[in-house]
């Protein structure tokens, strides 16, 4: 299992659950994120210092748009999925891979 702070399969679930029928997604993306359950790393203290990260090199890969609203974009990027979260005003916040 590759290191993810979402499941996707949760993320999907609960932005279909907060989709009206006419593809809107509520206007407060807090509830959806409410919705959706953390990956929990379980171990030791000592496991999760010894935790490594690598770092590999960026690949240009195909973006495939799953889902849009004004709030939230899912992507596809190869075997990824990308969930990019946007203000009441449309600024880019922040991206999570899931």
């Amino acid at each position: 299992m590759e290191n993810r702070l979402l499941w996707e399969n949760d993320v999907i679930k609960a932005i279909r659950n907060h989709t009206n029928i006419i593809g809107q997604l509520e206007d407060d993306i807090t509830h959806v994120l409410d919705d959706v359950q953390s990956v929990t790393i379980v171990g030791s203290k000592q496991a999760l210092d010894n935790l490594q990260v690598e770092y590999k090199q960026v690949q240009k890969q195909k973006r495939v748009e799953l889902f849009e609203n004004k709030d939230v974009v899912l992507e596809q990027r190869g075997n990824k999925y990308y969930l990019s979260l946007y203000d009441k005003k449309g600024n880019f916040q922040r991206e999570v891979t899931i």
